[in-house]
């Protein structure tokens, strides 16, 4: 329910702000290879329980920012924050959202797996948007889909270059600017199977 969700975040917000940005970025590692595998786990869960289940998502994201707290930073730490942040910003908490979505991707160069990274730069994207140029952080999307597919992540490779395609009518690119895109989008979703993105 909504209030268990209010809950769990005024409990994790309550958690982070137990340490400074600049600690939380220097935090200790995660050792324990059974926490690391269960973070995977949520990590591989999020966008499979974001499409079936959402009213579960808000809880895989934060019980990764609590397990990264409880037991340390690991490569999977990122993409809990970036989603933790993208909940705040959903629910109308557009400073605490920022923070935490940048933090997720300013982890990725700490101690960020390439595994991951182009889900972290597409989900902190969707937040920066709301906060920075949309036609610079625009551009942040054709690197998530550069690096998604450099790890082998079709998904999220395609949810990112479409939703910088998308992006480029809507700040004013030139409609042949637009139609090319498009036209470049469509035949990357054909070829990789993916073309049921063009009917959602």
């Amino acid at each position: 329910s909504d209030a268990d969700i209010d809950s769990c975040i005024e409990q994790t917000l309550f958690m982070l702000n137990q340490n400074s940005d600049r600690v939380l970025m220097n935090y200790k590692r995660m050792t324990d290879s059974s926490k690391i595998k269960a973070m995977k786990f949520l990590t591989r869960l999020e966008t499979p329980c974001g499409m079936a289940r959402p009213d579960l998502q808000p809880f895989v994201a934060m019980k990764k920012v609590h397990l990264s707290l409880s037991h340390g930073m690991c490569p999977f730490s990122p993409v809990g924050f970036a989603h933790f942040g993208a909940l705040l910003a959903r629910r109308g908490n557009i400073p605490d959202g920022y923070r935490y979505s940048k933090m997720g991707k300013n982890l990725l160069s700490v101690i960020g797996s390439n595994e991951v990274a182009g889900e972290v730069i597409c989900v902190s994207t969707h937040v920066f948007c709301f906060v920075e140029p949309v036609q610079s952080t625009n551009e942040f999307y054709q690197e998530g889909h550069k690096t998604a597919m450099a790890a082998g992540d079709m998904i999220i490779a395609m949810v990112n270059i479409i939703i910088h395609s998308v992006n480029c009518f809507w700040i004013g690119s030139s409609l042949p600017t637009v139609r090319k895109n498009f036209e470049s989008t469509r035949y990357l979703l054909e070829q990789q199977n993916n073309a049921t993105f063009l009917s959602q």
